[in-house]
C-alpha cells in the first residue's frame, strides 16, 4: 500500500513583462482548490523559481493561503 494518494497539483508560476502575473496565480489556485485537488505544491525546481528574487518568492508563497 502506498503513502501517497490523491491528486497533487505542481502550478508554475505565470509570468508576464518578466514580472510574476500574481492576479493569474491566485486563478490557478483558485481553480486548482475548487477542483478538490489534495495538495499543491508551488514554487518548485521547475520554471522560473530559480530566477524569482526572495520578494517574488514570498509574494507567491503568500497568495496561496
Amino acid at each position: 500500500m502506498s503513502i501517497f494518494t490523491g491528486l497533487s497539483a505542481f502550478p508554475l508560476t505565470p509570468f508576464q513583462n518578466d514580472a510574476v502575473d500574481e492576479h493569474a496565480f491566485i486563478g490557478l489556485i483558485q481553480r486548482l482548490s475548487g477542483a478538490k485537488v489534495d495538495s499543491i505544491t508551488t514554487l518548485g525546481s521547475t520554471g522560473s523559481y530559480a530566477y524569482l528574487t526572495p520578494d517574488e518568492r514570498a509574494r507567491v508563497a503568500g497568495s496561496c493561503r
